[in-house]
């Protein structure tokens, strides 16, 4: 790729930057990005004894089905608890918008992350404290936040290489050199790697003194987004090495998730 062509690729990536943030209409800046921080400011006001009672996850009364749903929108502390989630969530938000240009799996993707993660994140949880002997509660956004970022991480692959996926399956119309479509290949694996790792990172626990982050729920709505991801993709696009690479690398996380689990509990029973 010559210098001319570099600088024209260049341009049209910003310029499709500029196409996709005007392309989210009135009632989508609406919604997430004043409607959905004012819910969760809105439940964090409620008295804390409604919030106990209705609201919070906790492993001793699973019968209060609604908490798994209704504890991801749930704040019991202003900063840094949700000041925080609010925060990373229009950062990543800020990049899907600037990234996406396919607003029906936007709105897939947002849809499954507001009402399928919460449920994963709580069985999660609920599983984890139970191996473990344990009761806890749960409460928060970051779960939903975690299916965001690992979507922002996505999207912005998909916006800065899309073009050449396919491309990874027809080697023989590859129009560079043999060396630099092996590089290539080898830079999807790192950075498809990068995002994994980003959600192993992202769920692991962490004891604060006070409390501790779940880090299970974390991780189960990272994951829970790169296989709705994955799914859709496959569904809608003709790129089978990028599948391939995609699944692999799922797979990879869950089962270095799993070990990083297993000796989490033996040394917390141990303990």
């Amino acid at each position: 790729m010559g210098e001319g062509e570099a600088a024209t690729n260049y341009v049209l990536k910003i310029h499709q930057l500029k196409s996709n943030l005007k392309n989210w209409n009135f009632y989508e800046w609406v919604i997430f990005w004043v409607v959905i921080p004012a819910l969760l400011l809105i439940i964090y006001s409620l008295p804390q004894s409604i919030k106990d009672e209705y609201f919070i996850l906790d492993t001793s009364y699973l019968w209060r089905v609604q908490t798994f749903l209704s504890s991801s929108y749930t704040h019991s502390q202003l900063y840094p608890h949700l000041i925080g989630n609010i925060a990373f969530y229009f950062v990543v938000l800020a990049m899907i918008f600037a990234f996406e240009h396919n607003r029906h799996r936007f709105w897939v993707l947002a849809g499954w992350s507001l009402v399928l993660v919460p449920f994963i994140s709580s069985f999660l949880t609920v599983l984890f404290w139970g191996l473990i002997g344990r009761n806890t509660t749960g409460q928060g956004f970051s779960a939903i936040v975690g299916a965001f970022l690992a979507y922002a991480m996505f999207i912005f692959v998909v916006w800065g290489i899309g073009d050449i996926l396919e491309v990874f399956d027809h080697p023989e119309e590859f129009t560079g050199s043999k060396r630099r479509f092996d590089f290539l290949k080898i830079l999807l694996g790192i950075l498809l790697a990068l995002i994994v790792i980003m959600g192993i990172q992202f769920g692991v626990f962490i004891d604060t003194g006070r409390s501790t982050v779940n880090g299970i729920a974390h991780f189960g709505g990272f994951i829970t987004s790169l296989i709705l991801l994955l799914i859709f993709d496959v569904r809608t696009e003709k790129r089978k090495y990028f599948h391939q690479l995609l699944g692999a690398s799922i797979l990879f996380g869950i089962f270095w998730y799993i070990v990083y689990l297993t000796i989490l509990m033996h040394f917390v029973k141990g303990g």
